[in-house]
């Protein structure tokens, strides 16, 4: 089990750049949508961790997610009659 995947009282510390196994449980999406997201270009790996693995940057996750959920302050419509 990796730093980021132990749960204590803290929040893990989540790195500026990700391995594919990292960056799945900083989403928590699924295999496919991470797939259809480097389809799409909008996360990119790139061979610059250690030995050669593949990275992608913590920004490009999180920008990835916005797009993802779009914004949610229209899906707060409570039906107040306004």
């Amino acid at each position: 089990m990796g730093a980021a995947e132990k749960h204590n009282d803290h929040l893990p510390f989540w790195p500026a750049a990700m391995s594919r196994p990292l960056a799945l449980a900083f989403t928590g999406v699924s295999e496919a949508q991470m797939r259809e997201w480097e389809r799409t270009r909008v996360v990119r790996f790139v061979a610059r961790g250690p030995n050669g693995a593949k990275i992608t940057e913590r920004c490009q996750l999180e920008e990835a997610l916005r797009q993802l959920f779009g914004d949610l302050s229209s899906d707060m419509d409570f039906g107040d009659g306004e």
